[in-house]
């Protein structure tokens, strides 16, 4: 009896998660039905005694024939880290596909995004700070496209383009367009960003409230650079090392900044916690967290 109701949960498990048979050369977490995690990239079919069927996977710890009634689900490798279209706060090139997530960045920033299929990324942020007009709050909306990925199931490189438009009060909106190149191996992304602006004033002030404001330049037809760095430990699946370099004028070294990180994660939630580095002693902490229930 206990065998029969056994076989019983087994068989809805496992029709729920080979709803789609899996594509030869394609990279996929198996998680067993003793709870074991596997990650490999299907070879085939086969069978197990001439009347078992079975799927074979490479692994880091060979070839592994498994049976399809010990798999209780098997997920694409993108689908199973669903973060990989930022780095920090750096878009990468990869889009939010199909997804769609909400975030609080520290304690006064709220934002947002949709992915739309696997080309199309929409992200908007708004700042909520206390004792701050609506008219000062400052606001983004980024529209990402990505335009092409190579084919290689476990390295492969993606690029894309695309256009920022930031409010920094009222009175102050800045645009910026900008081209990525992500490269993604089997534990790691390095991302490489040229932007520029291309509008909006030469002088700008930053006012919040009572907090007080800032005023600096940056004059339109700047051109800044940005590389990000994401990095999982071989033994663990939910960390991930995150480092940002940016300048946002190559013609101004001092313009640079530099924030190091880790990222605690899994296929719906990411906590991000780092610190970001200006020159001396402009050190700010910085944290994340992001929803992605879709």
């Amino acid at each position: 009896m206990r065998r029969l109701l056994s076989i019983a949960v087994t068989i809805p498990i496992c029709v729920a998660a080979f709803a789609q048979s899996p594509a030869e050369g394609h990279r996929y977490l198996i998680r067993l039905i003793n709870g074991d995690l596997l990650e490999g990239t299907f070879l085939g079919e086969a069978l197990i005694a001439d009347s078992l069927p079975a799927w074979r996977f490479r692994t880091l710890i060979g070839v592994a024939t498994i049976a399809h009634r010990e798999i209780a689900e098997l997920k694409p490798l993108h689908a199973a880290y669903r973060h990989s279209h930022r780095i920090f706060i750096q878009p990468t090139a990869e889009p939010v596909d199909g997804n769609s997530f909400v975030g609080l960045a520290g304690l006064f920033a709220l934002y947002g995004g949709l992915g739309f299929q696997d080309w199309l990324s929409i992200v908007a942020a708004h700042t909520l700070l206390p004792r701050v007009s609506m008219a000062e709050q400052l606001w983004a909306l980024n529209t990402k496209f990505t335009l092409l990925r190579t084919t290689n199931s476990i390295s492969y490189v993606t690029i894309a383009v695309g256009a920022q438009v930031s409010s920094l009060t009222a009175r102050h909106q800045i645009l910026h367009l900008y081209t990525v190149a992500s490269f993604r191996g089997e534990r790691s992304c390095l991302s490489g960003t040229i932007f520029a602006k291309v509008a909006g004033d030469d002088i700008l002030t930053v006012r919040a409230g009572s907090w007080g404001s800032v005023t600096f330049g940056y004059a339109a037809g700047a051109v800044g650079i940005g590389v990000g760095l994401e990095v999982r430990p071989l033994a663990r699946r939910d960390l991930h090392f995150l480092a940002e370099l940016w300048n946002s004028d190559i013609r101004s070294p001092s313009r640079t900044g530099l924030l190091v990180g880790v990222r605690l994660s899994n296929s719906v939630l990411a906590l991000d916690f780092g610190v970001f580095w200006f020159g001396y002693p402009y050190a700010v902490p910085a944290a994340n967290i992001t929803w992605t229930p879709l």
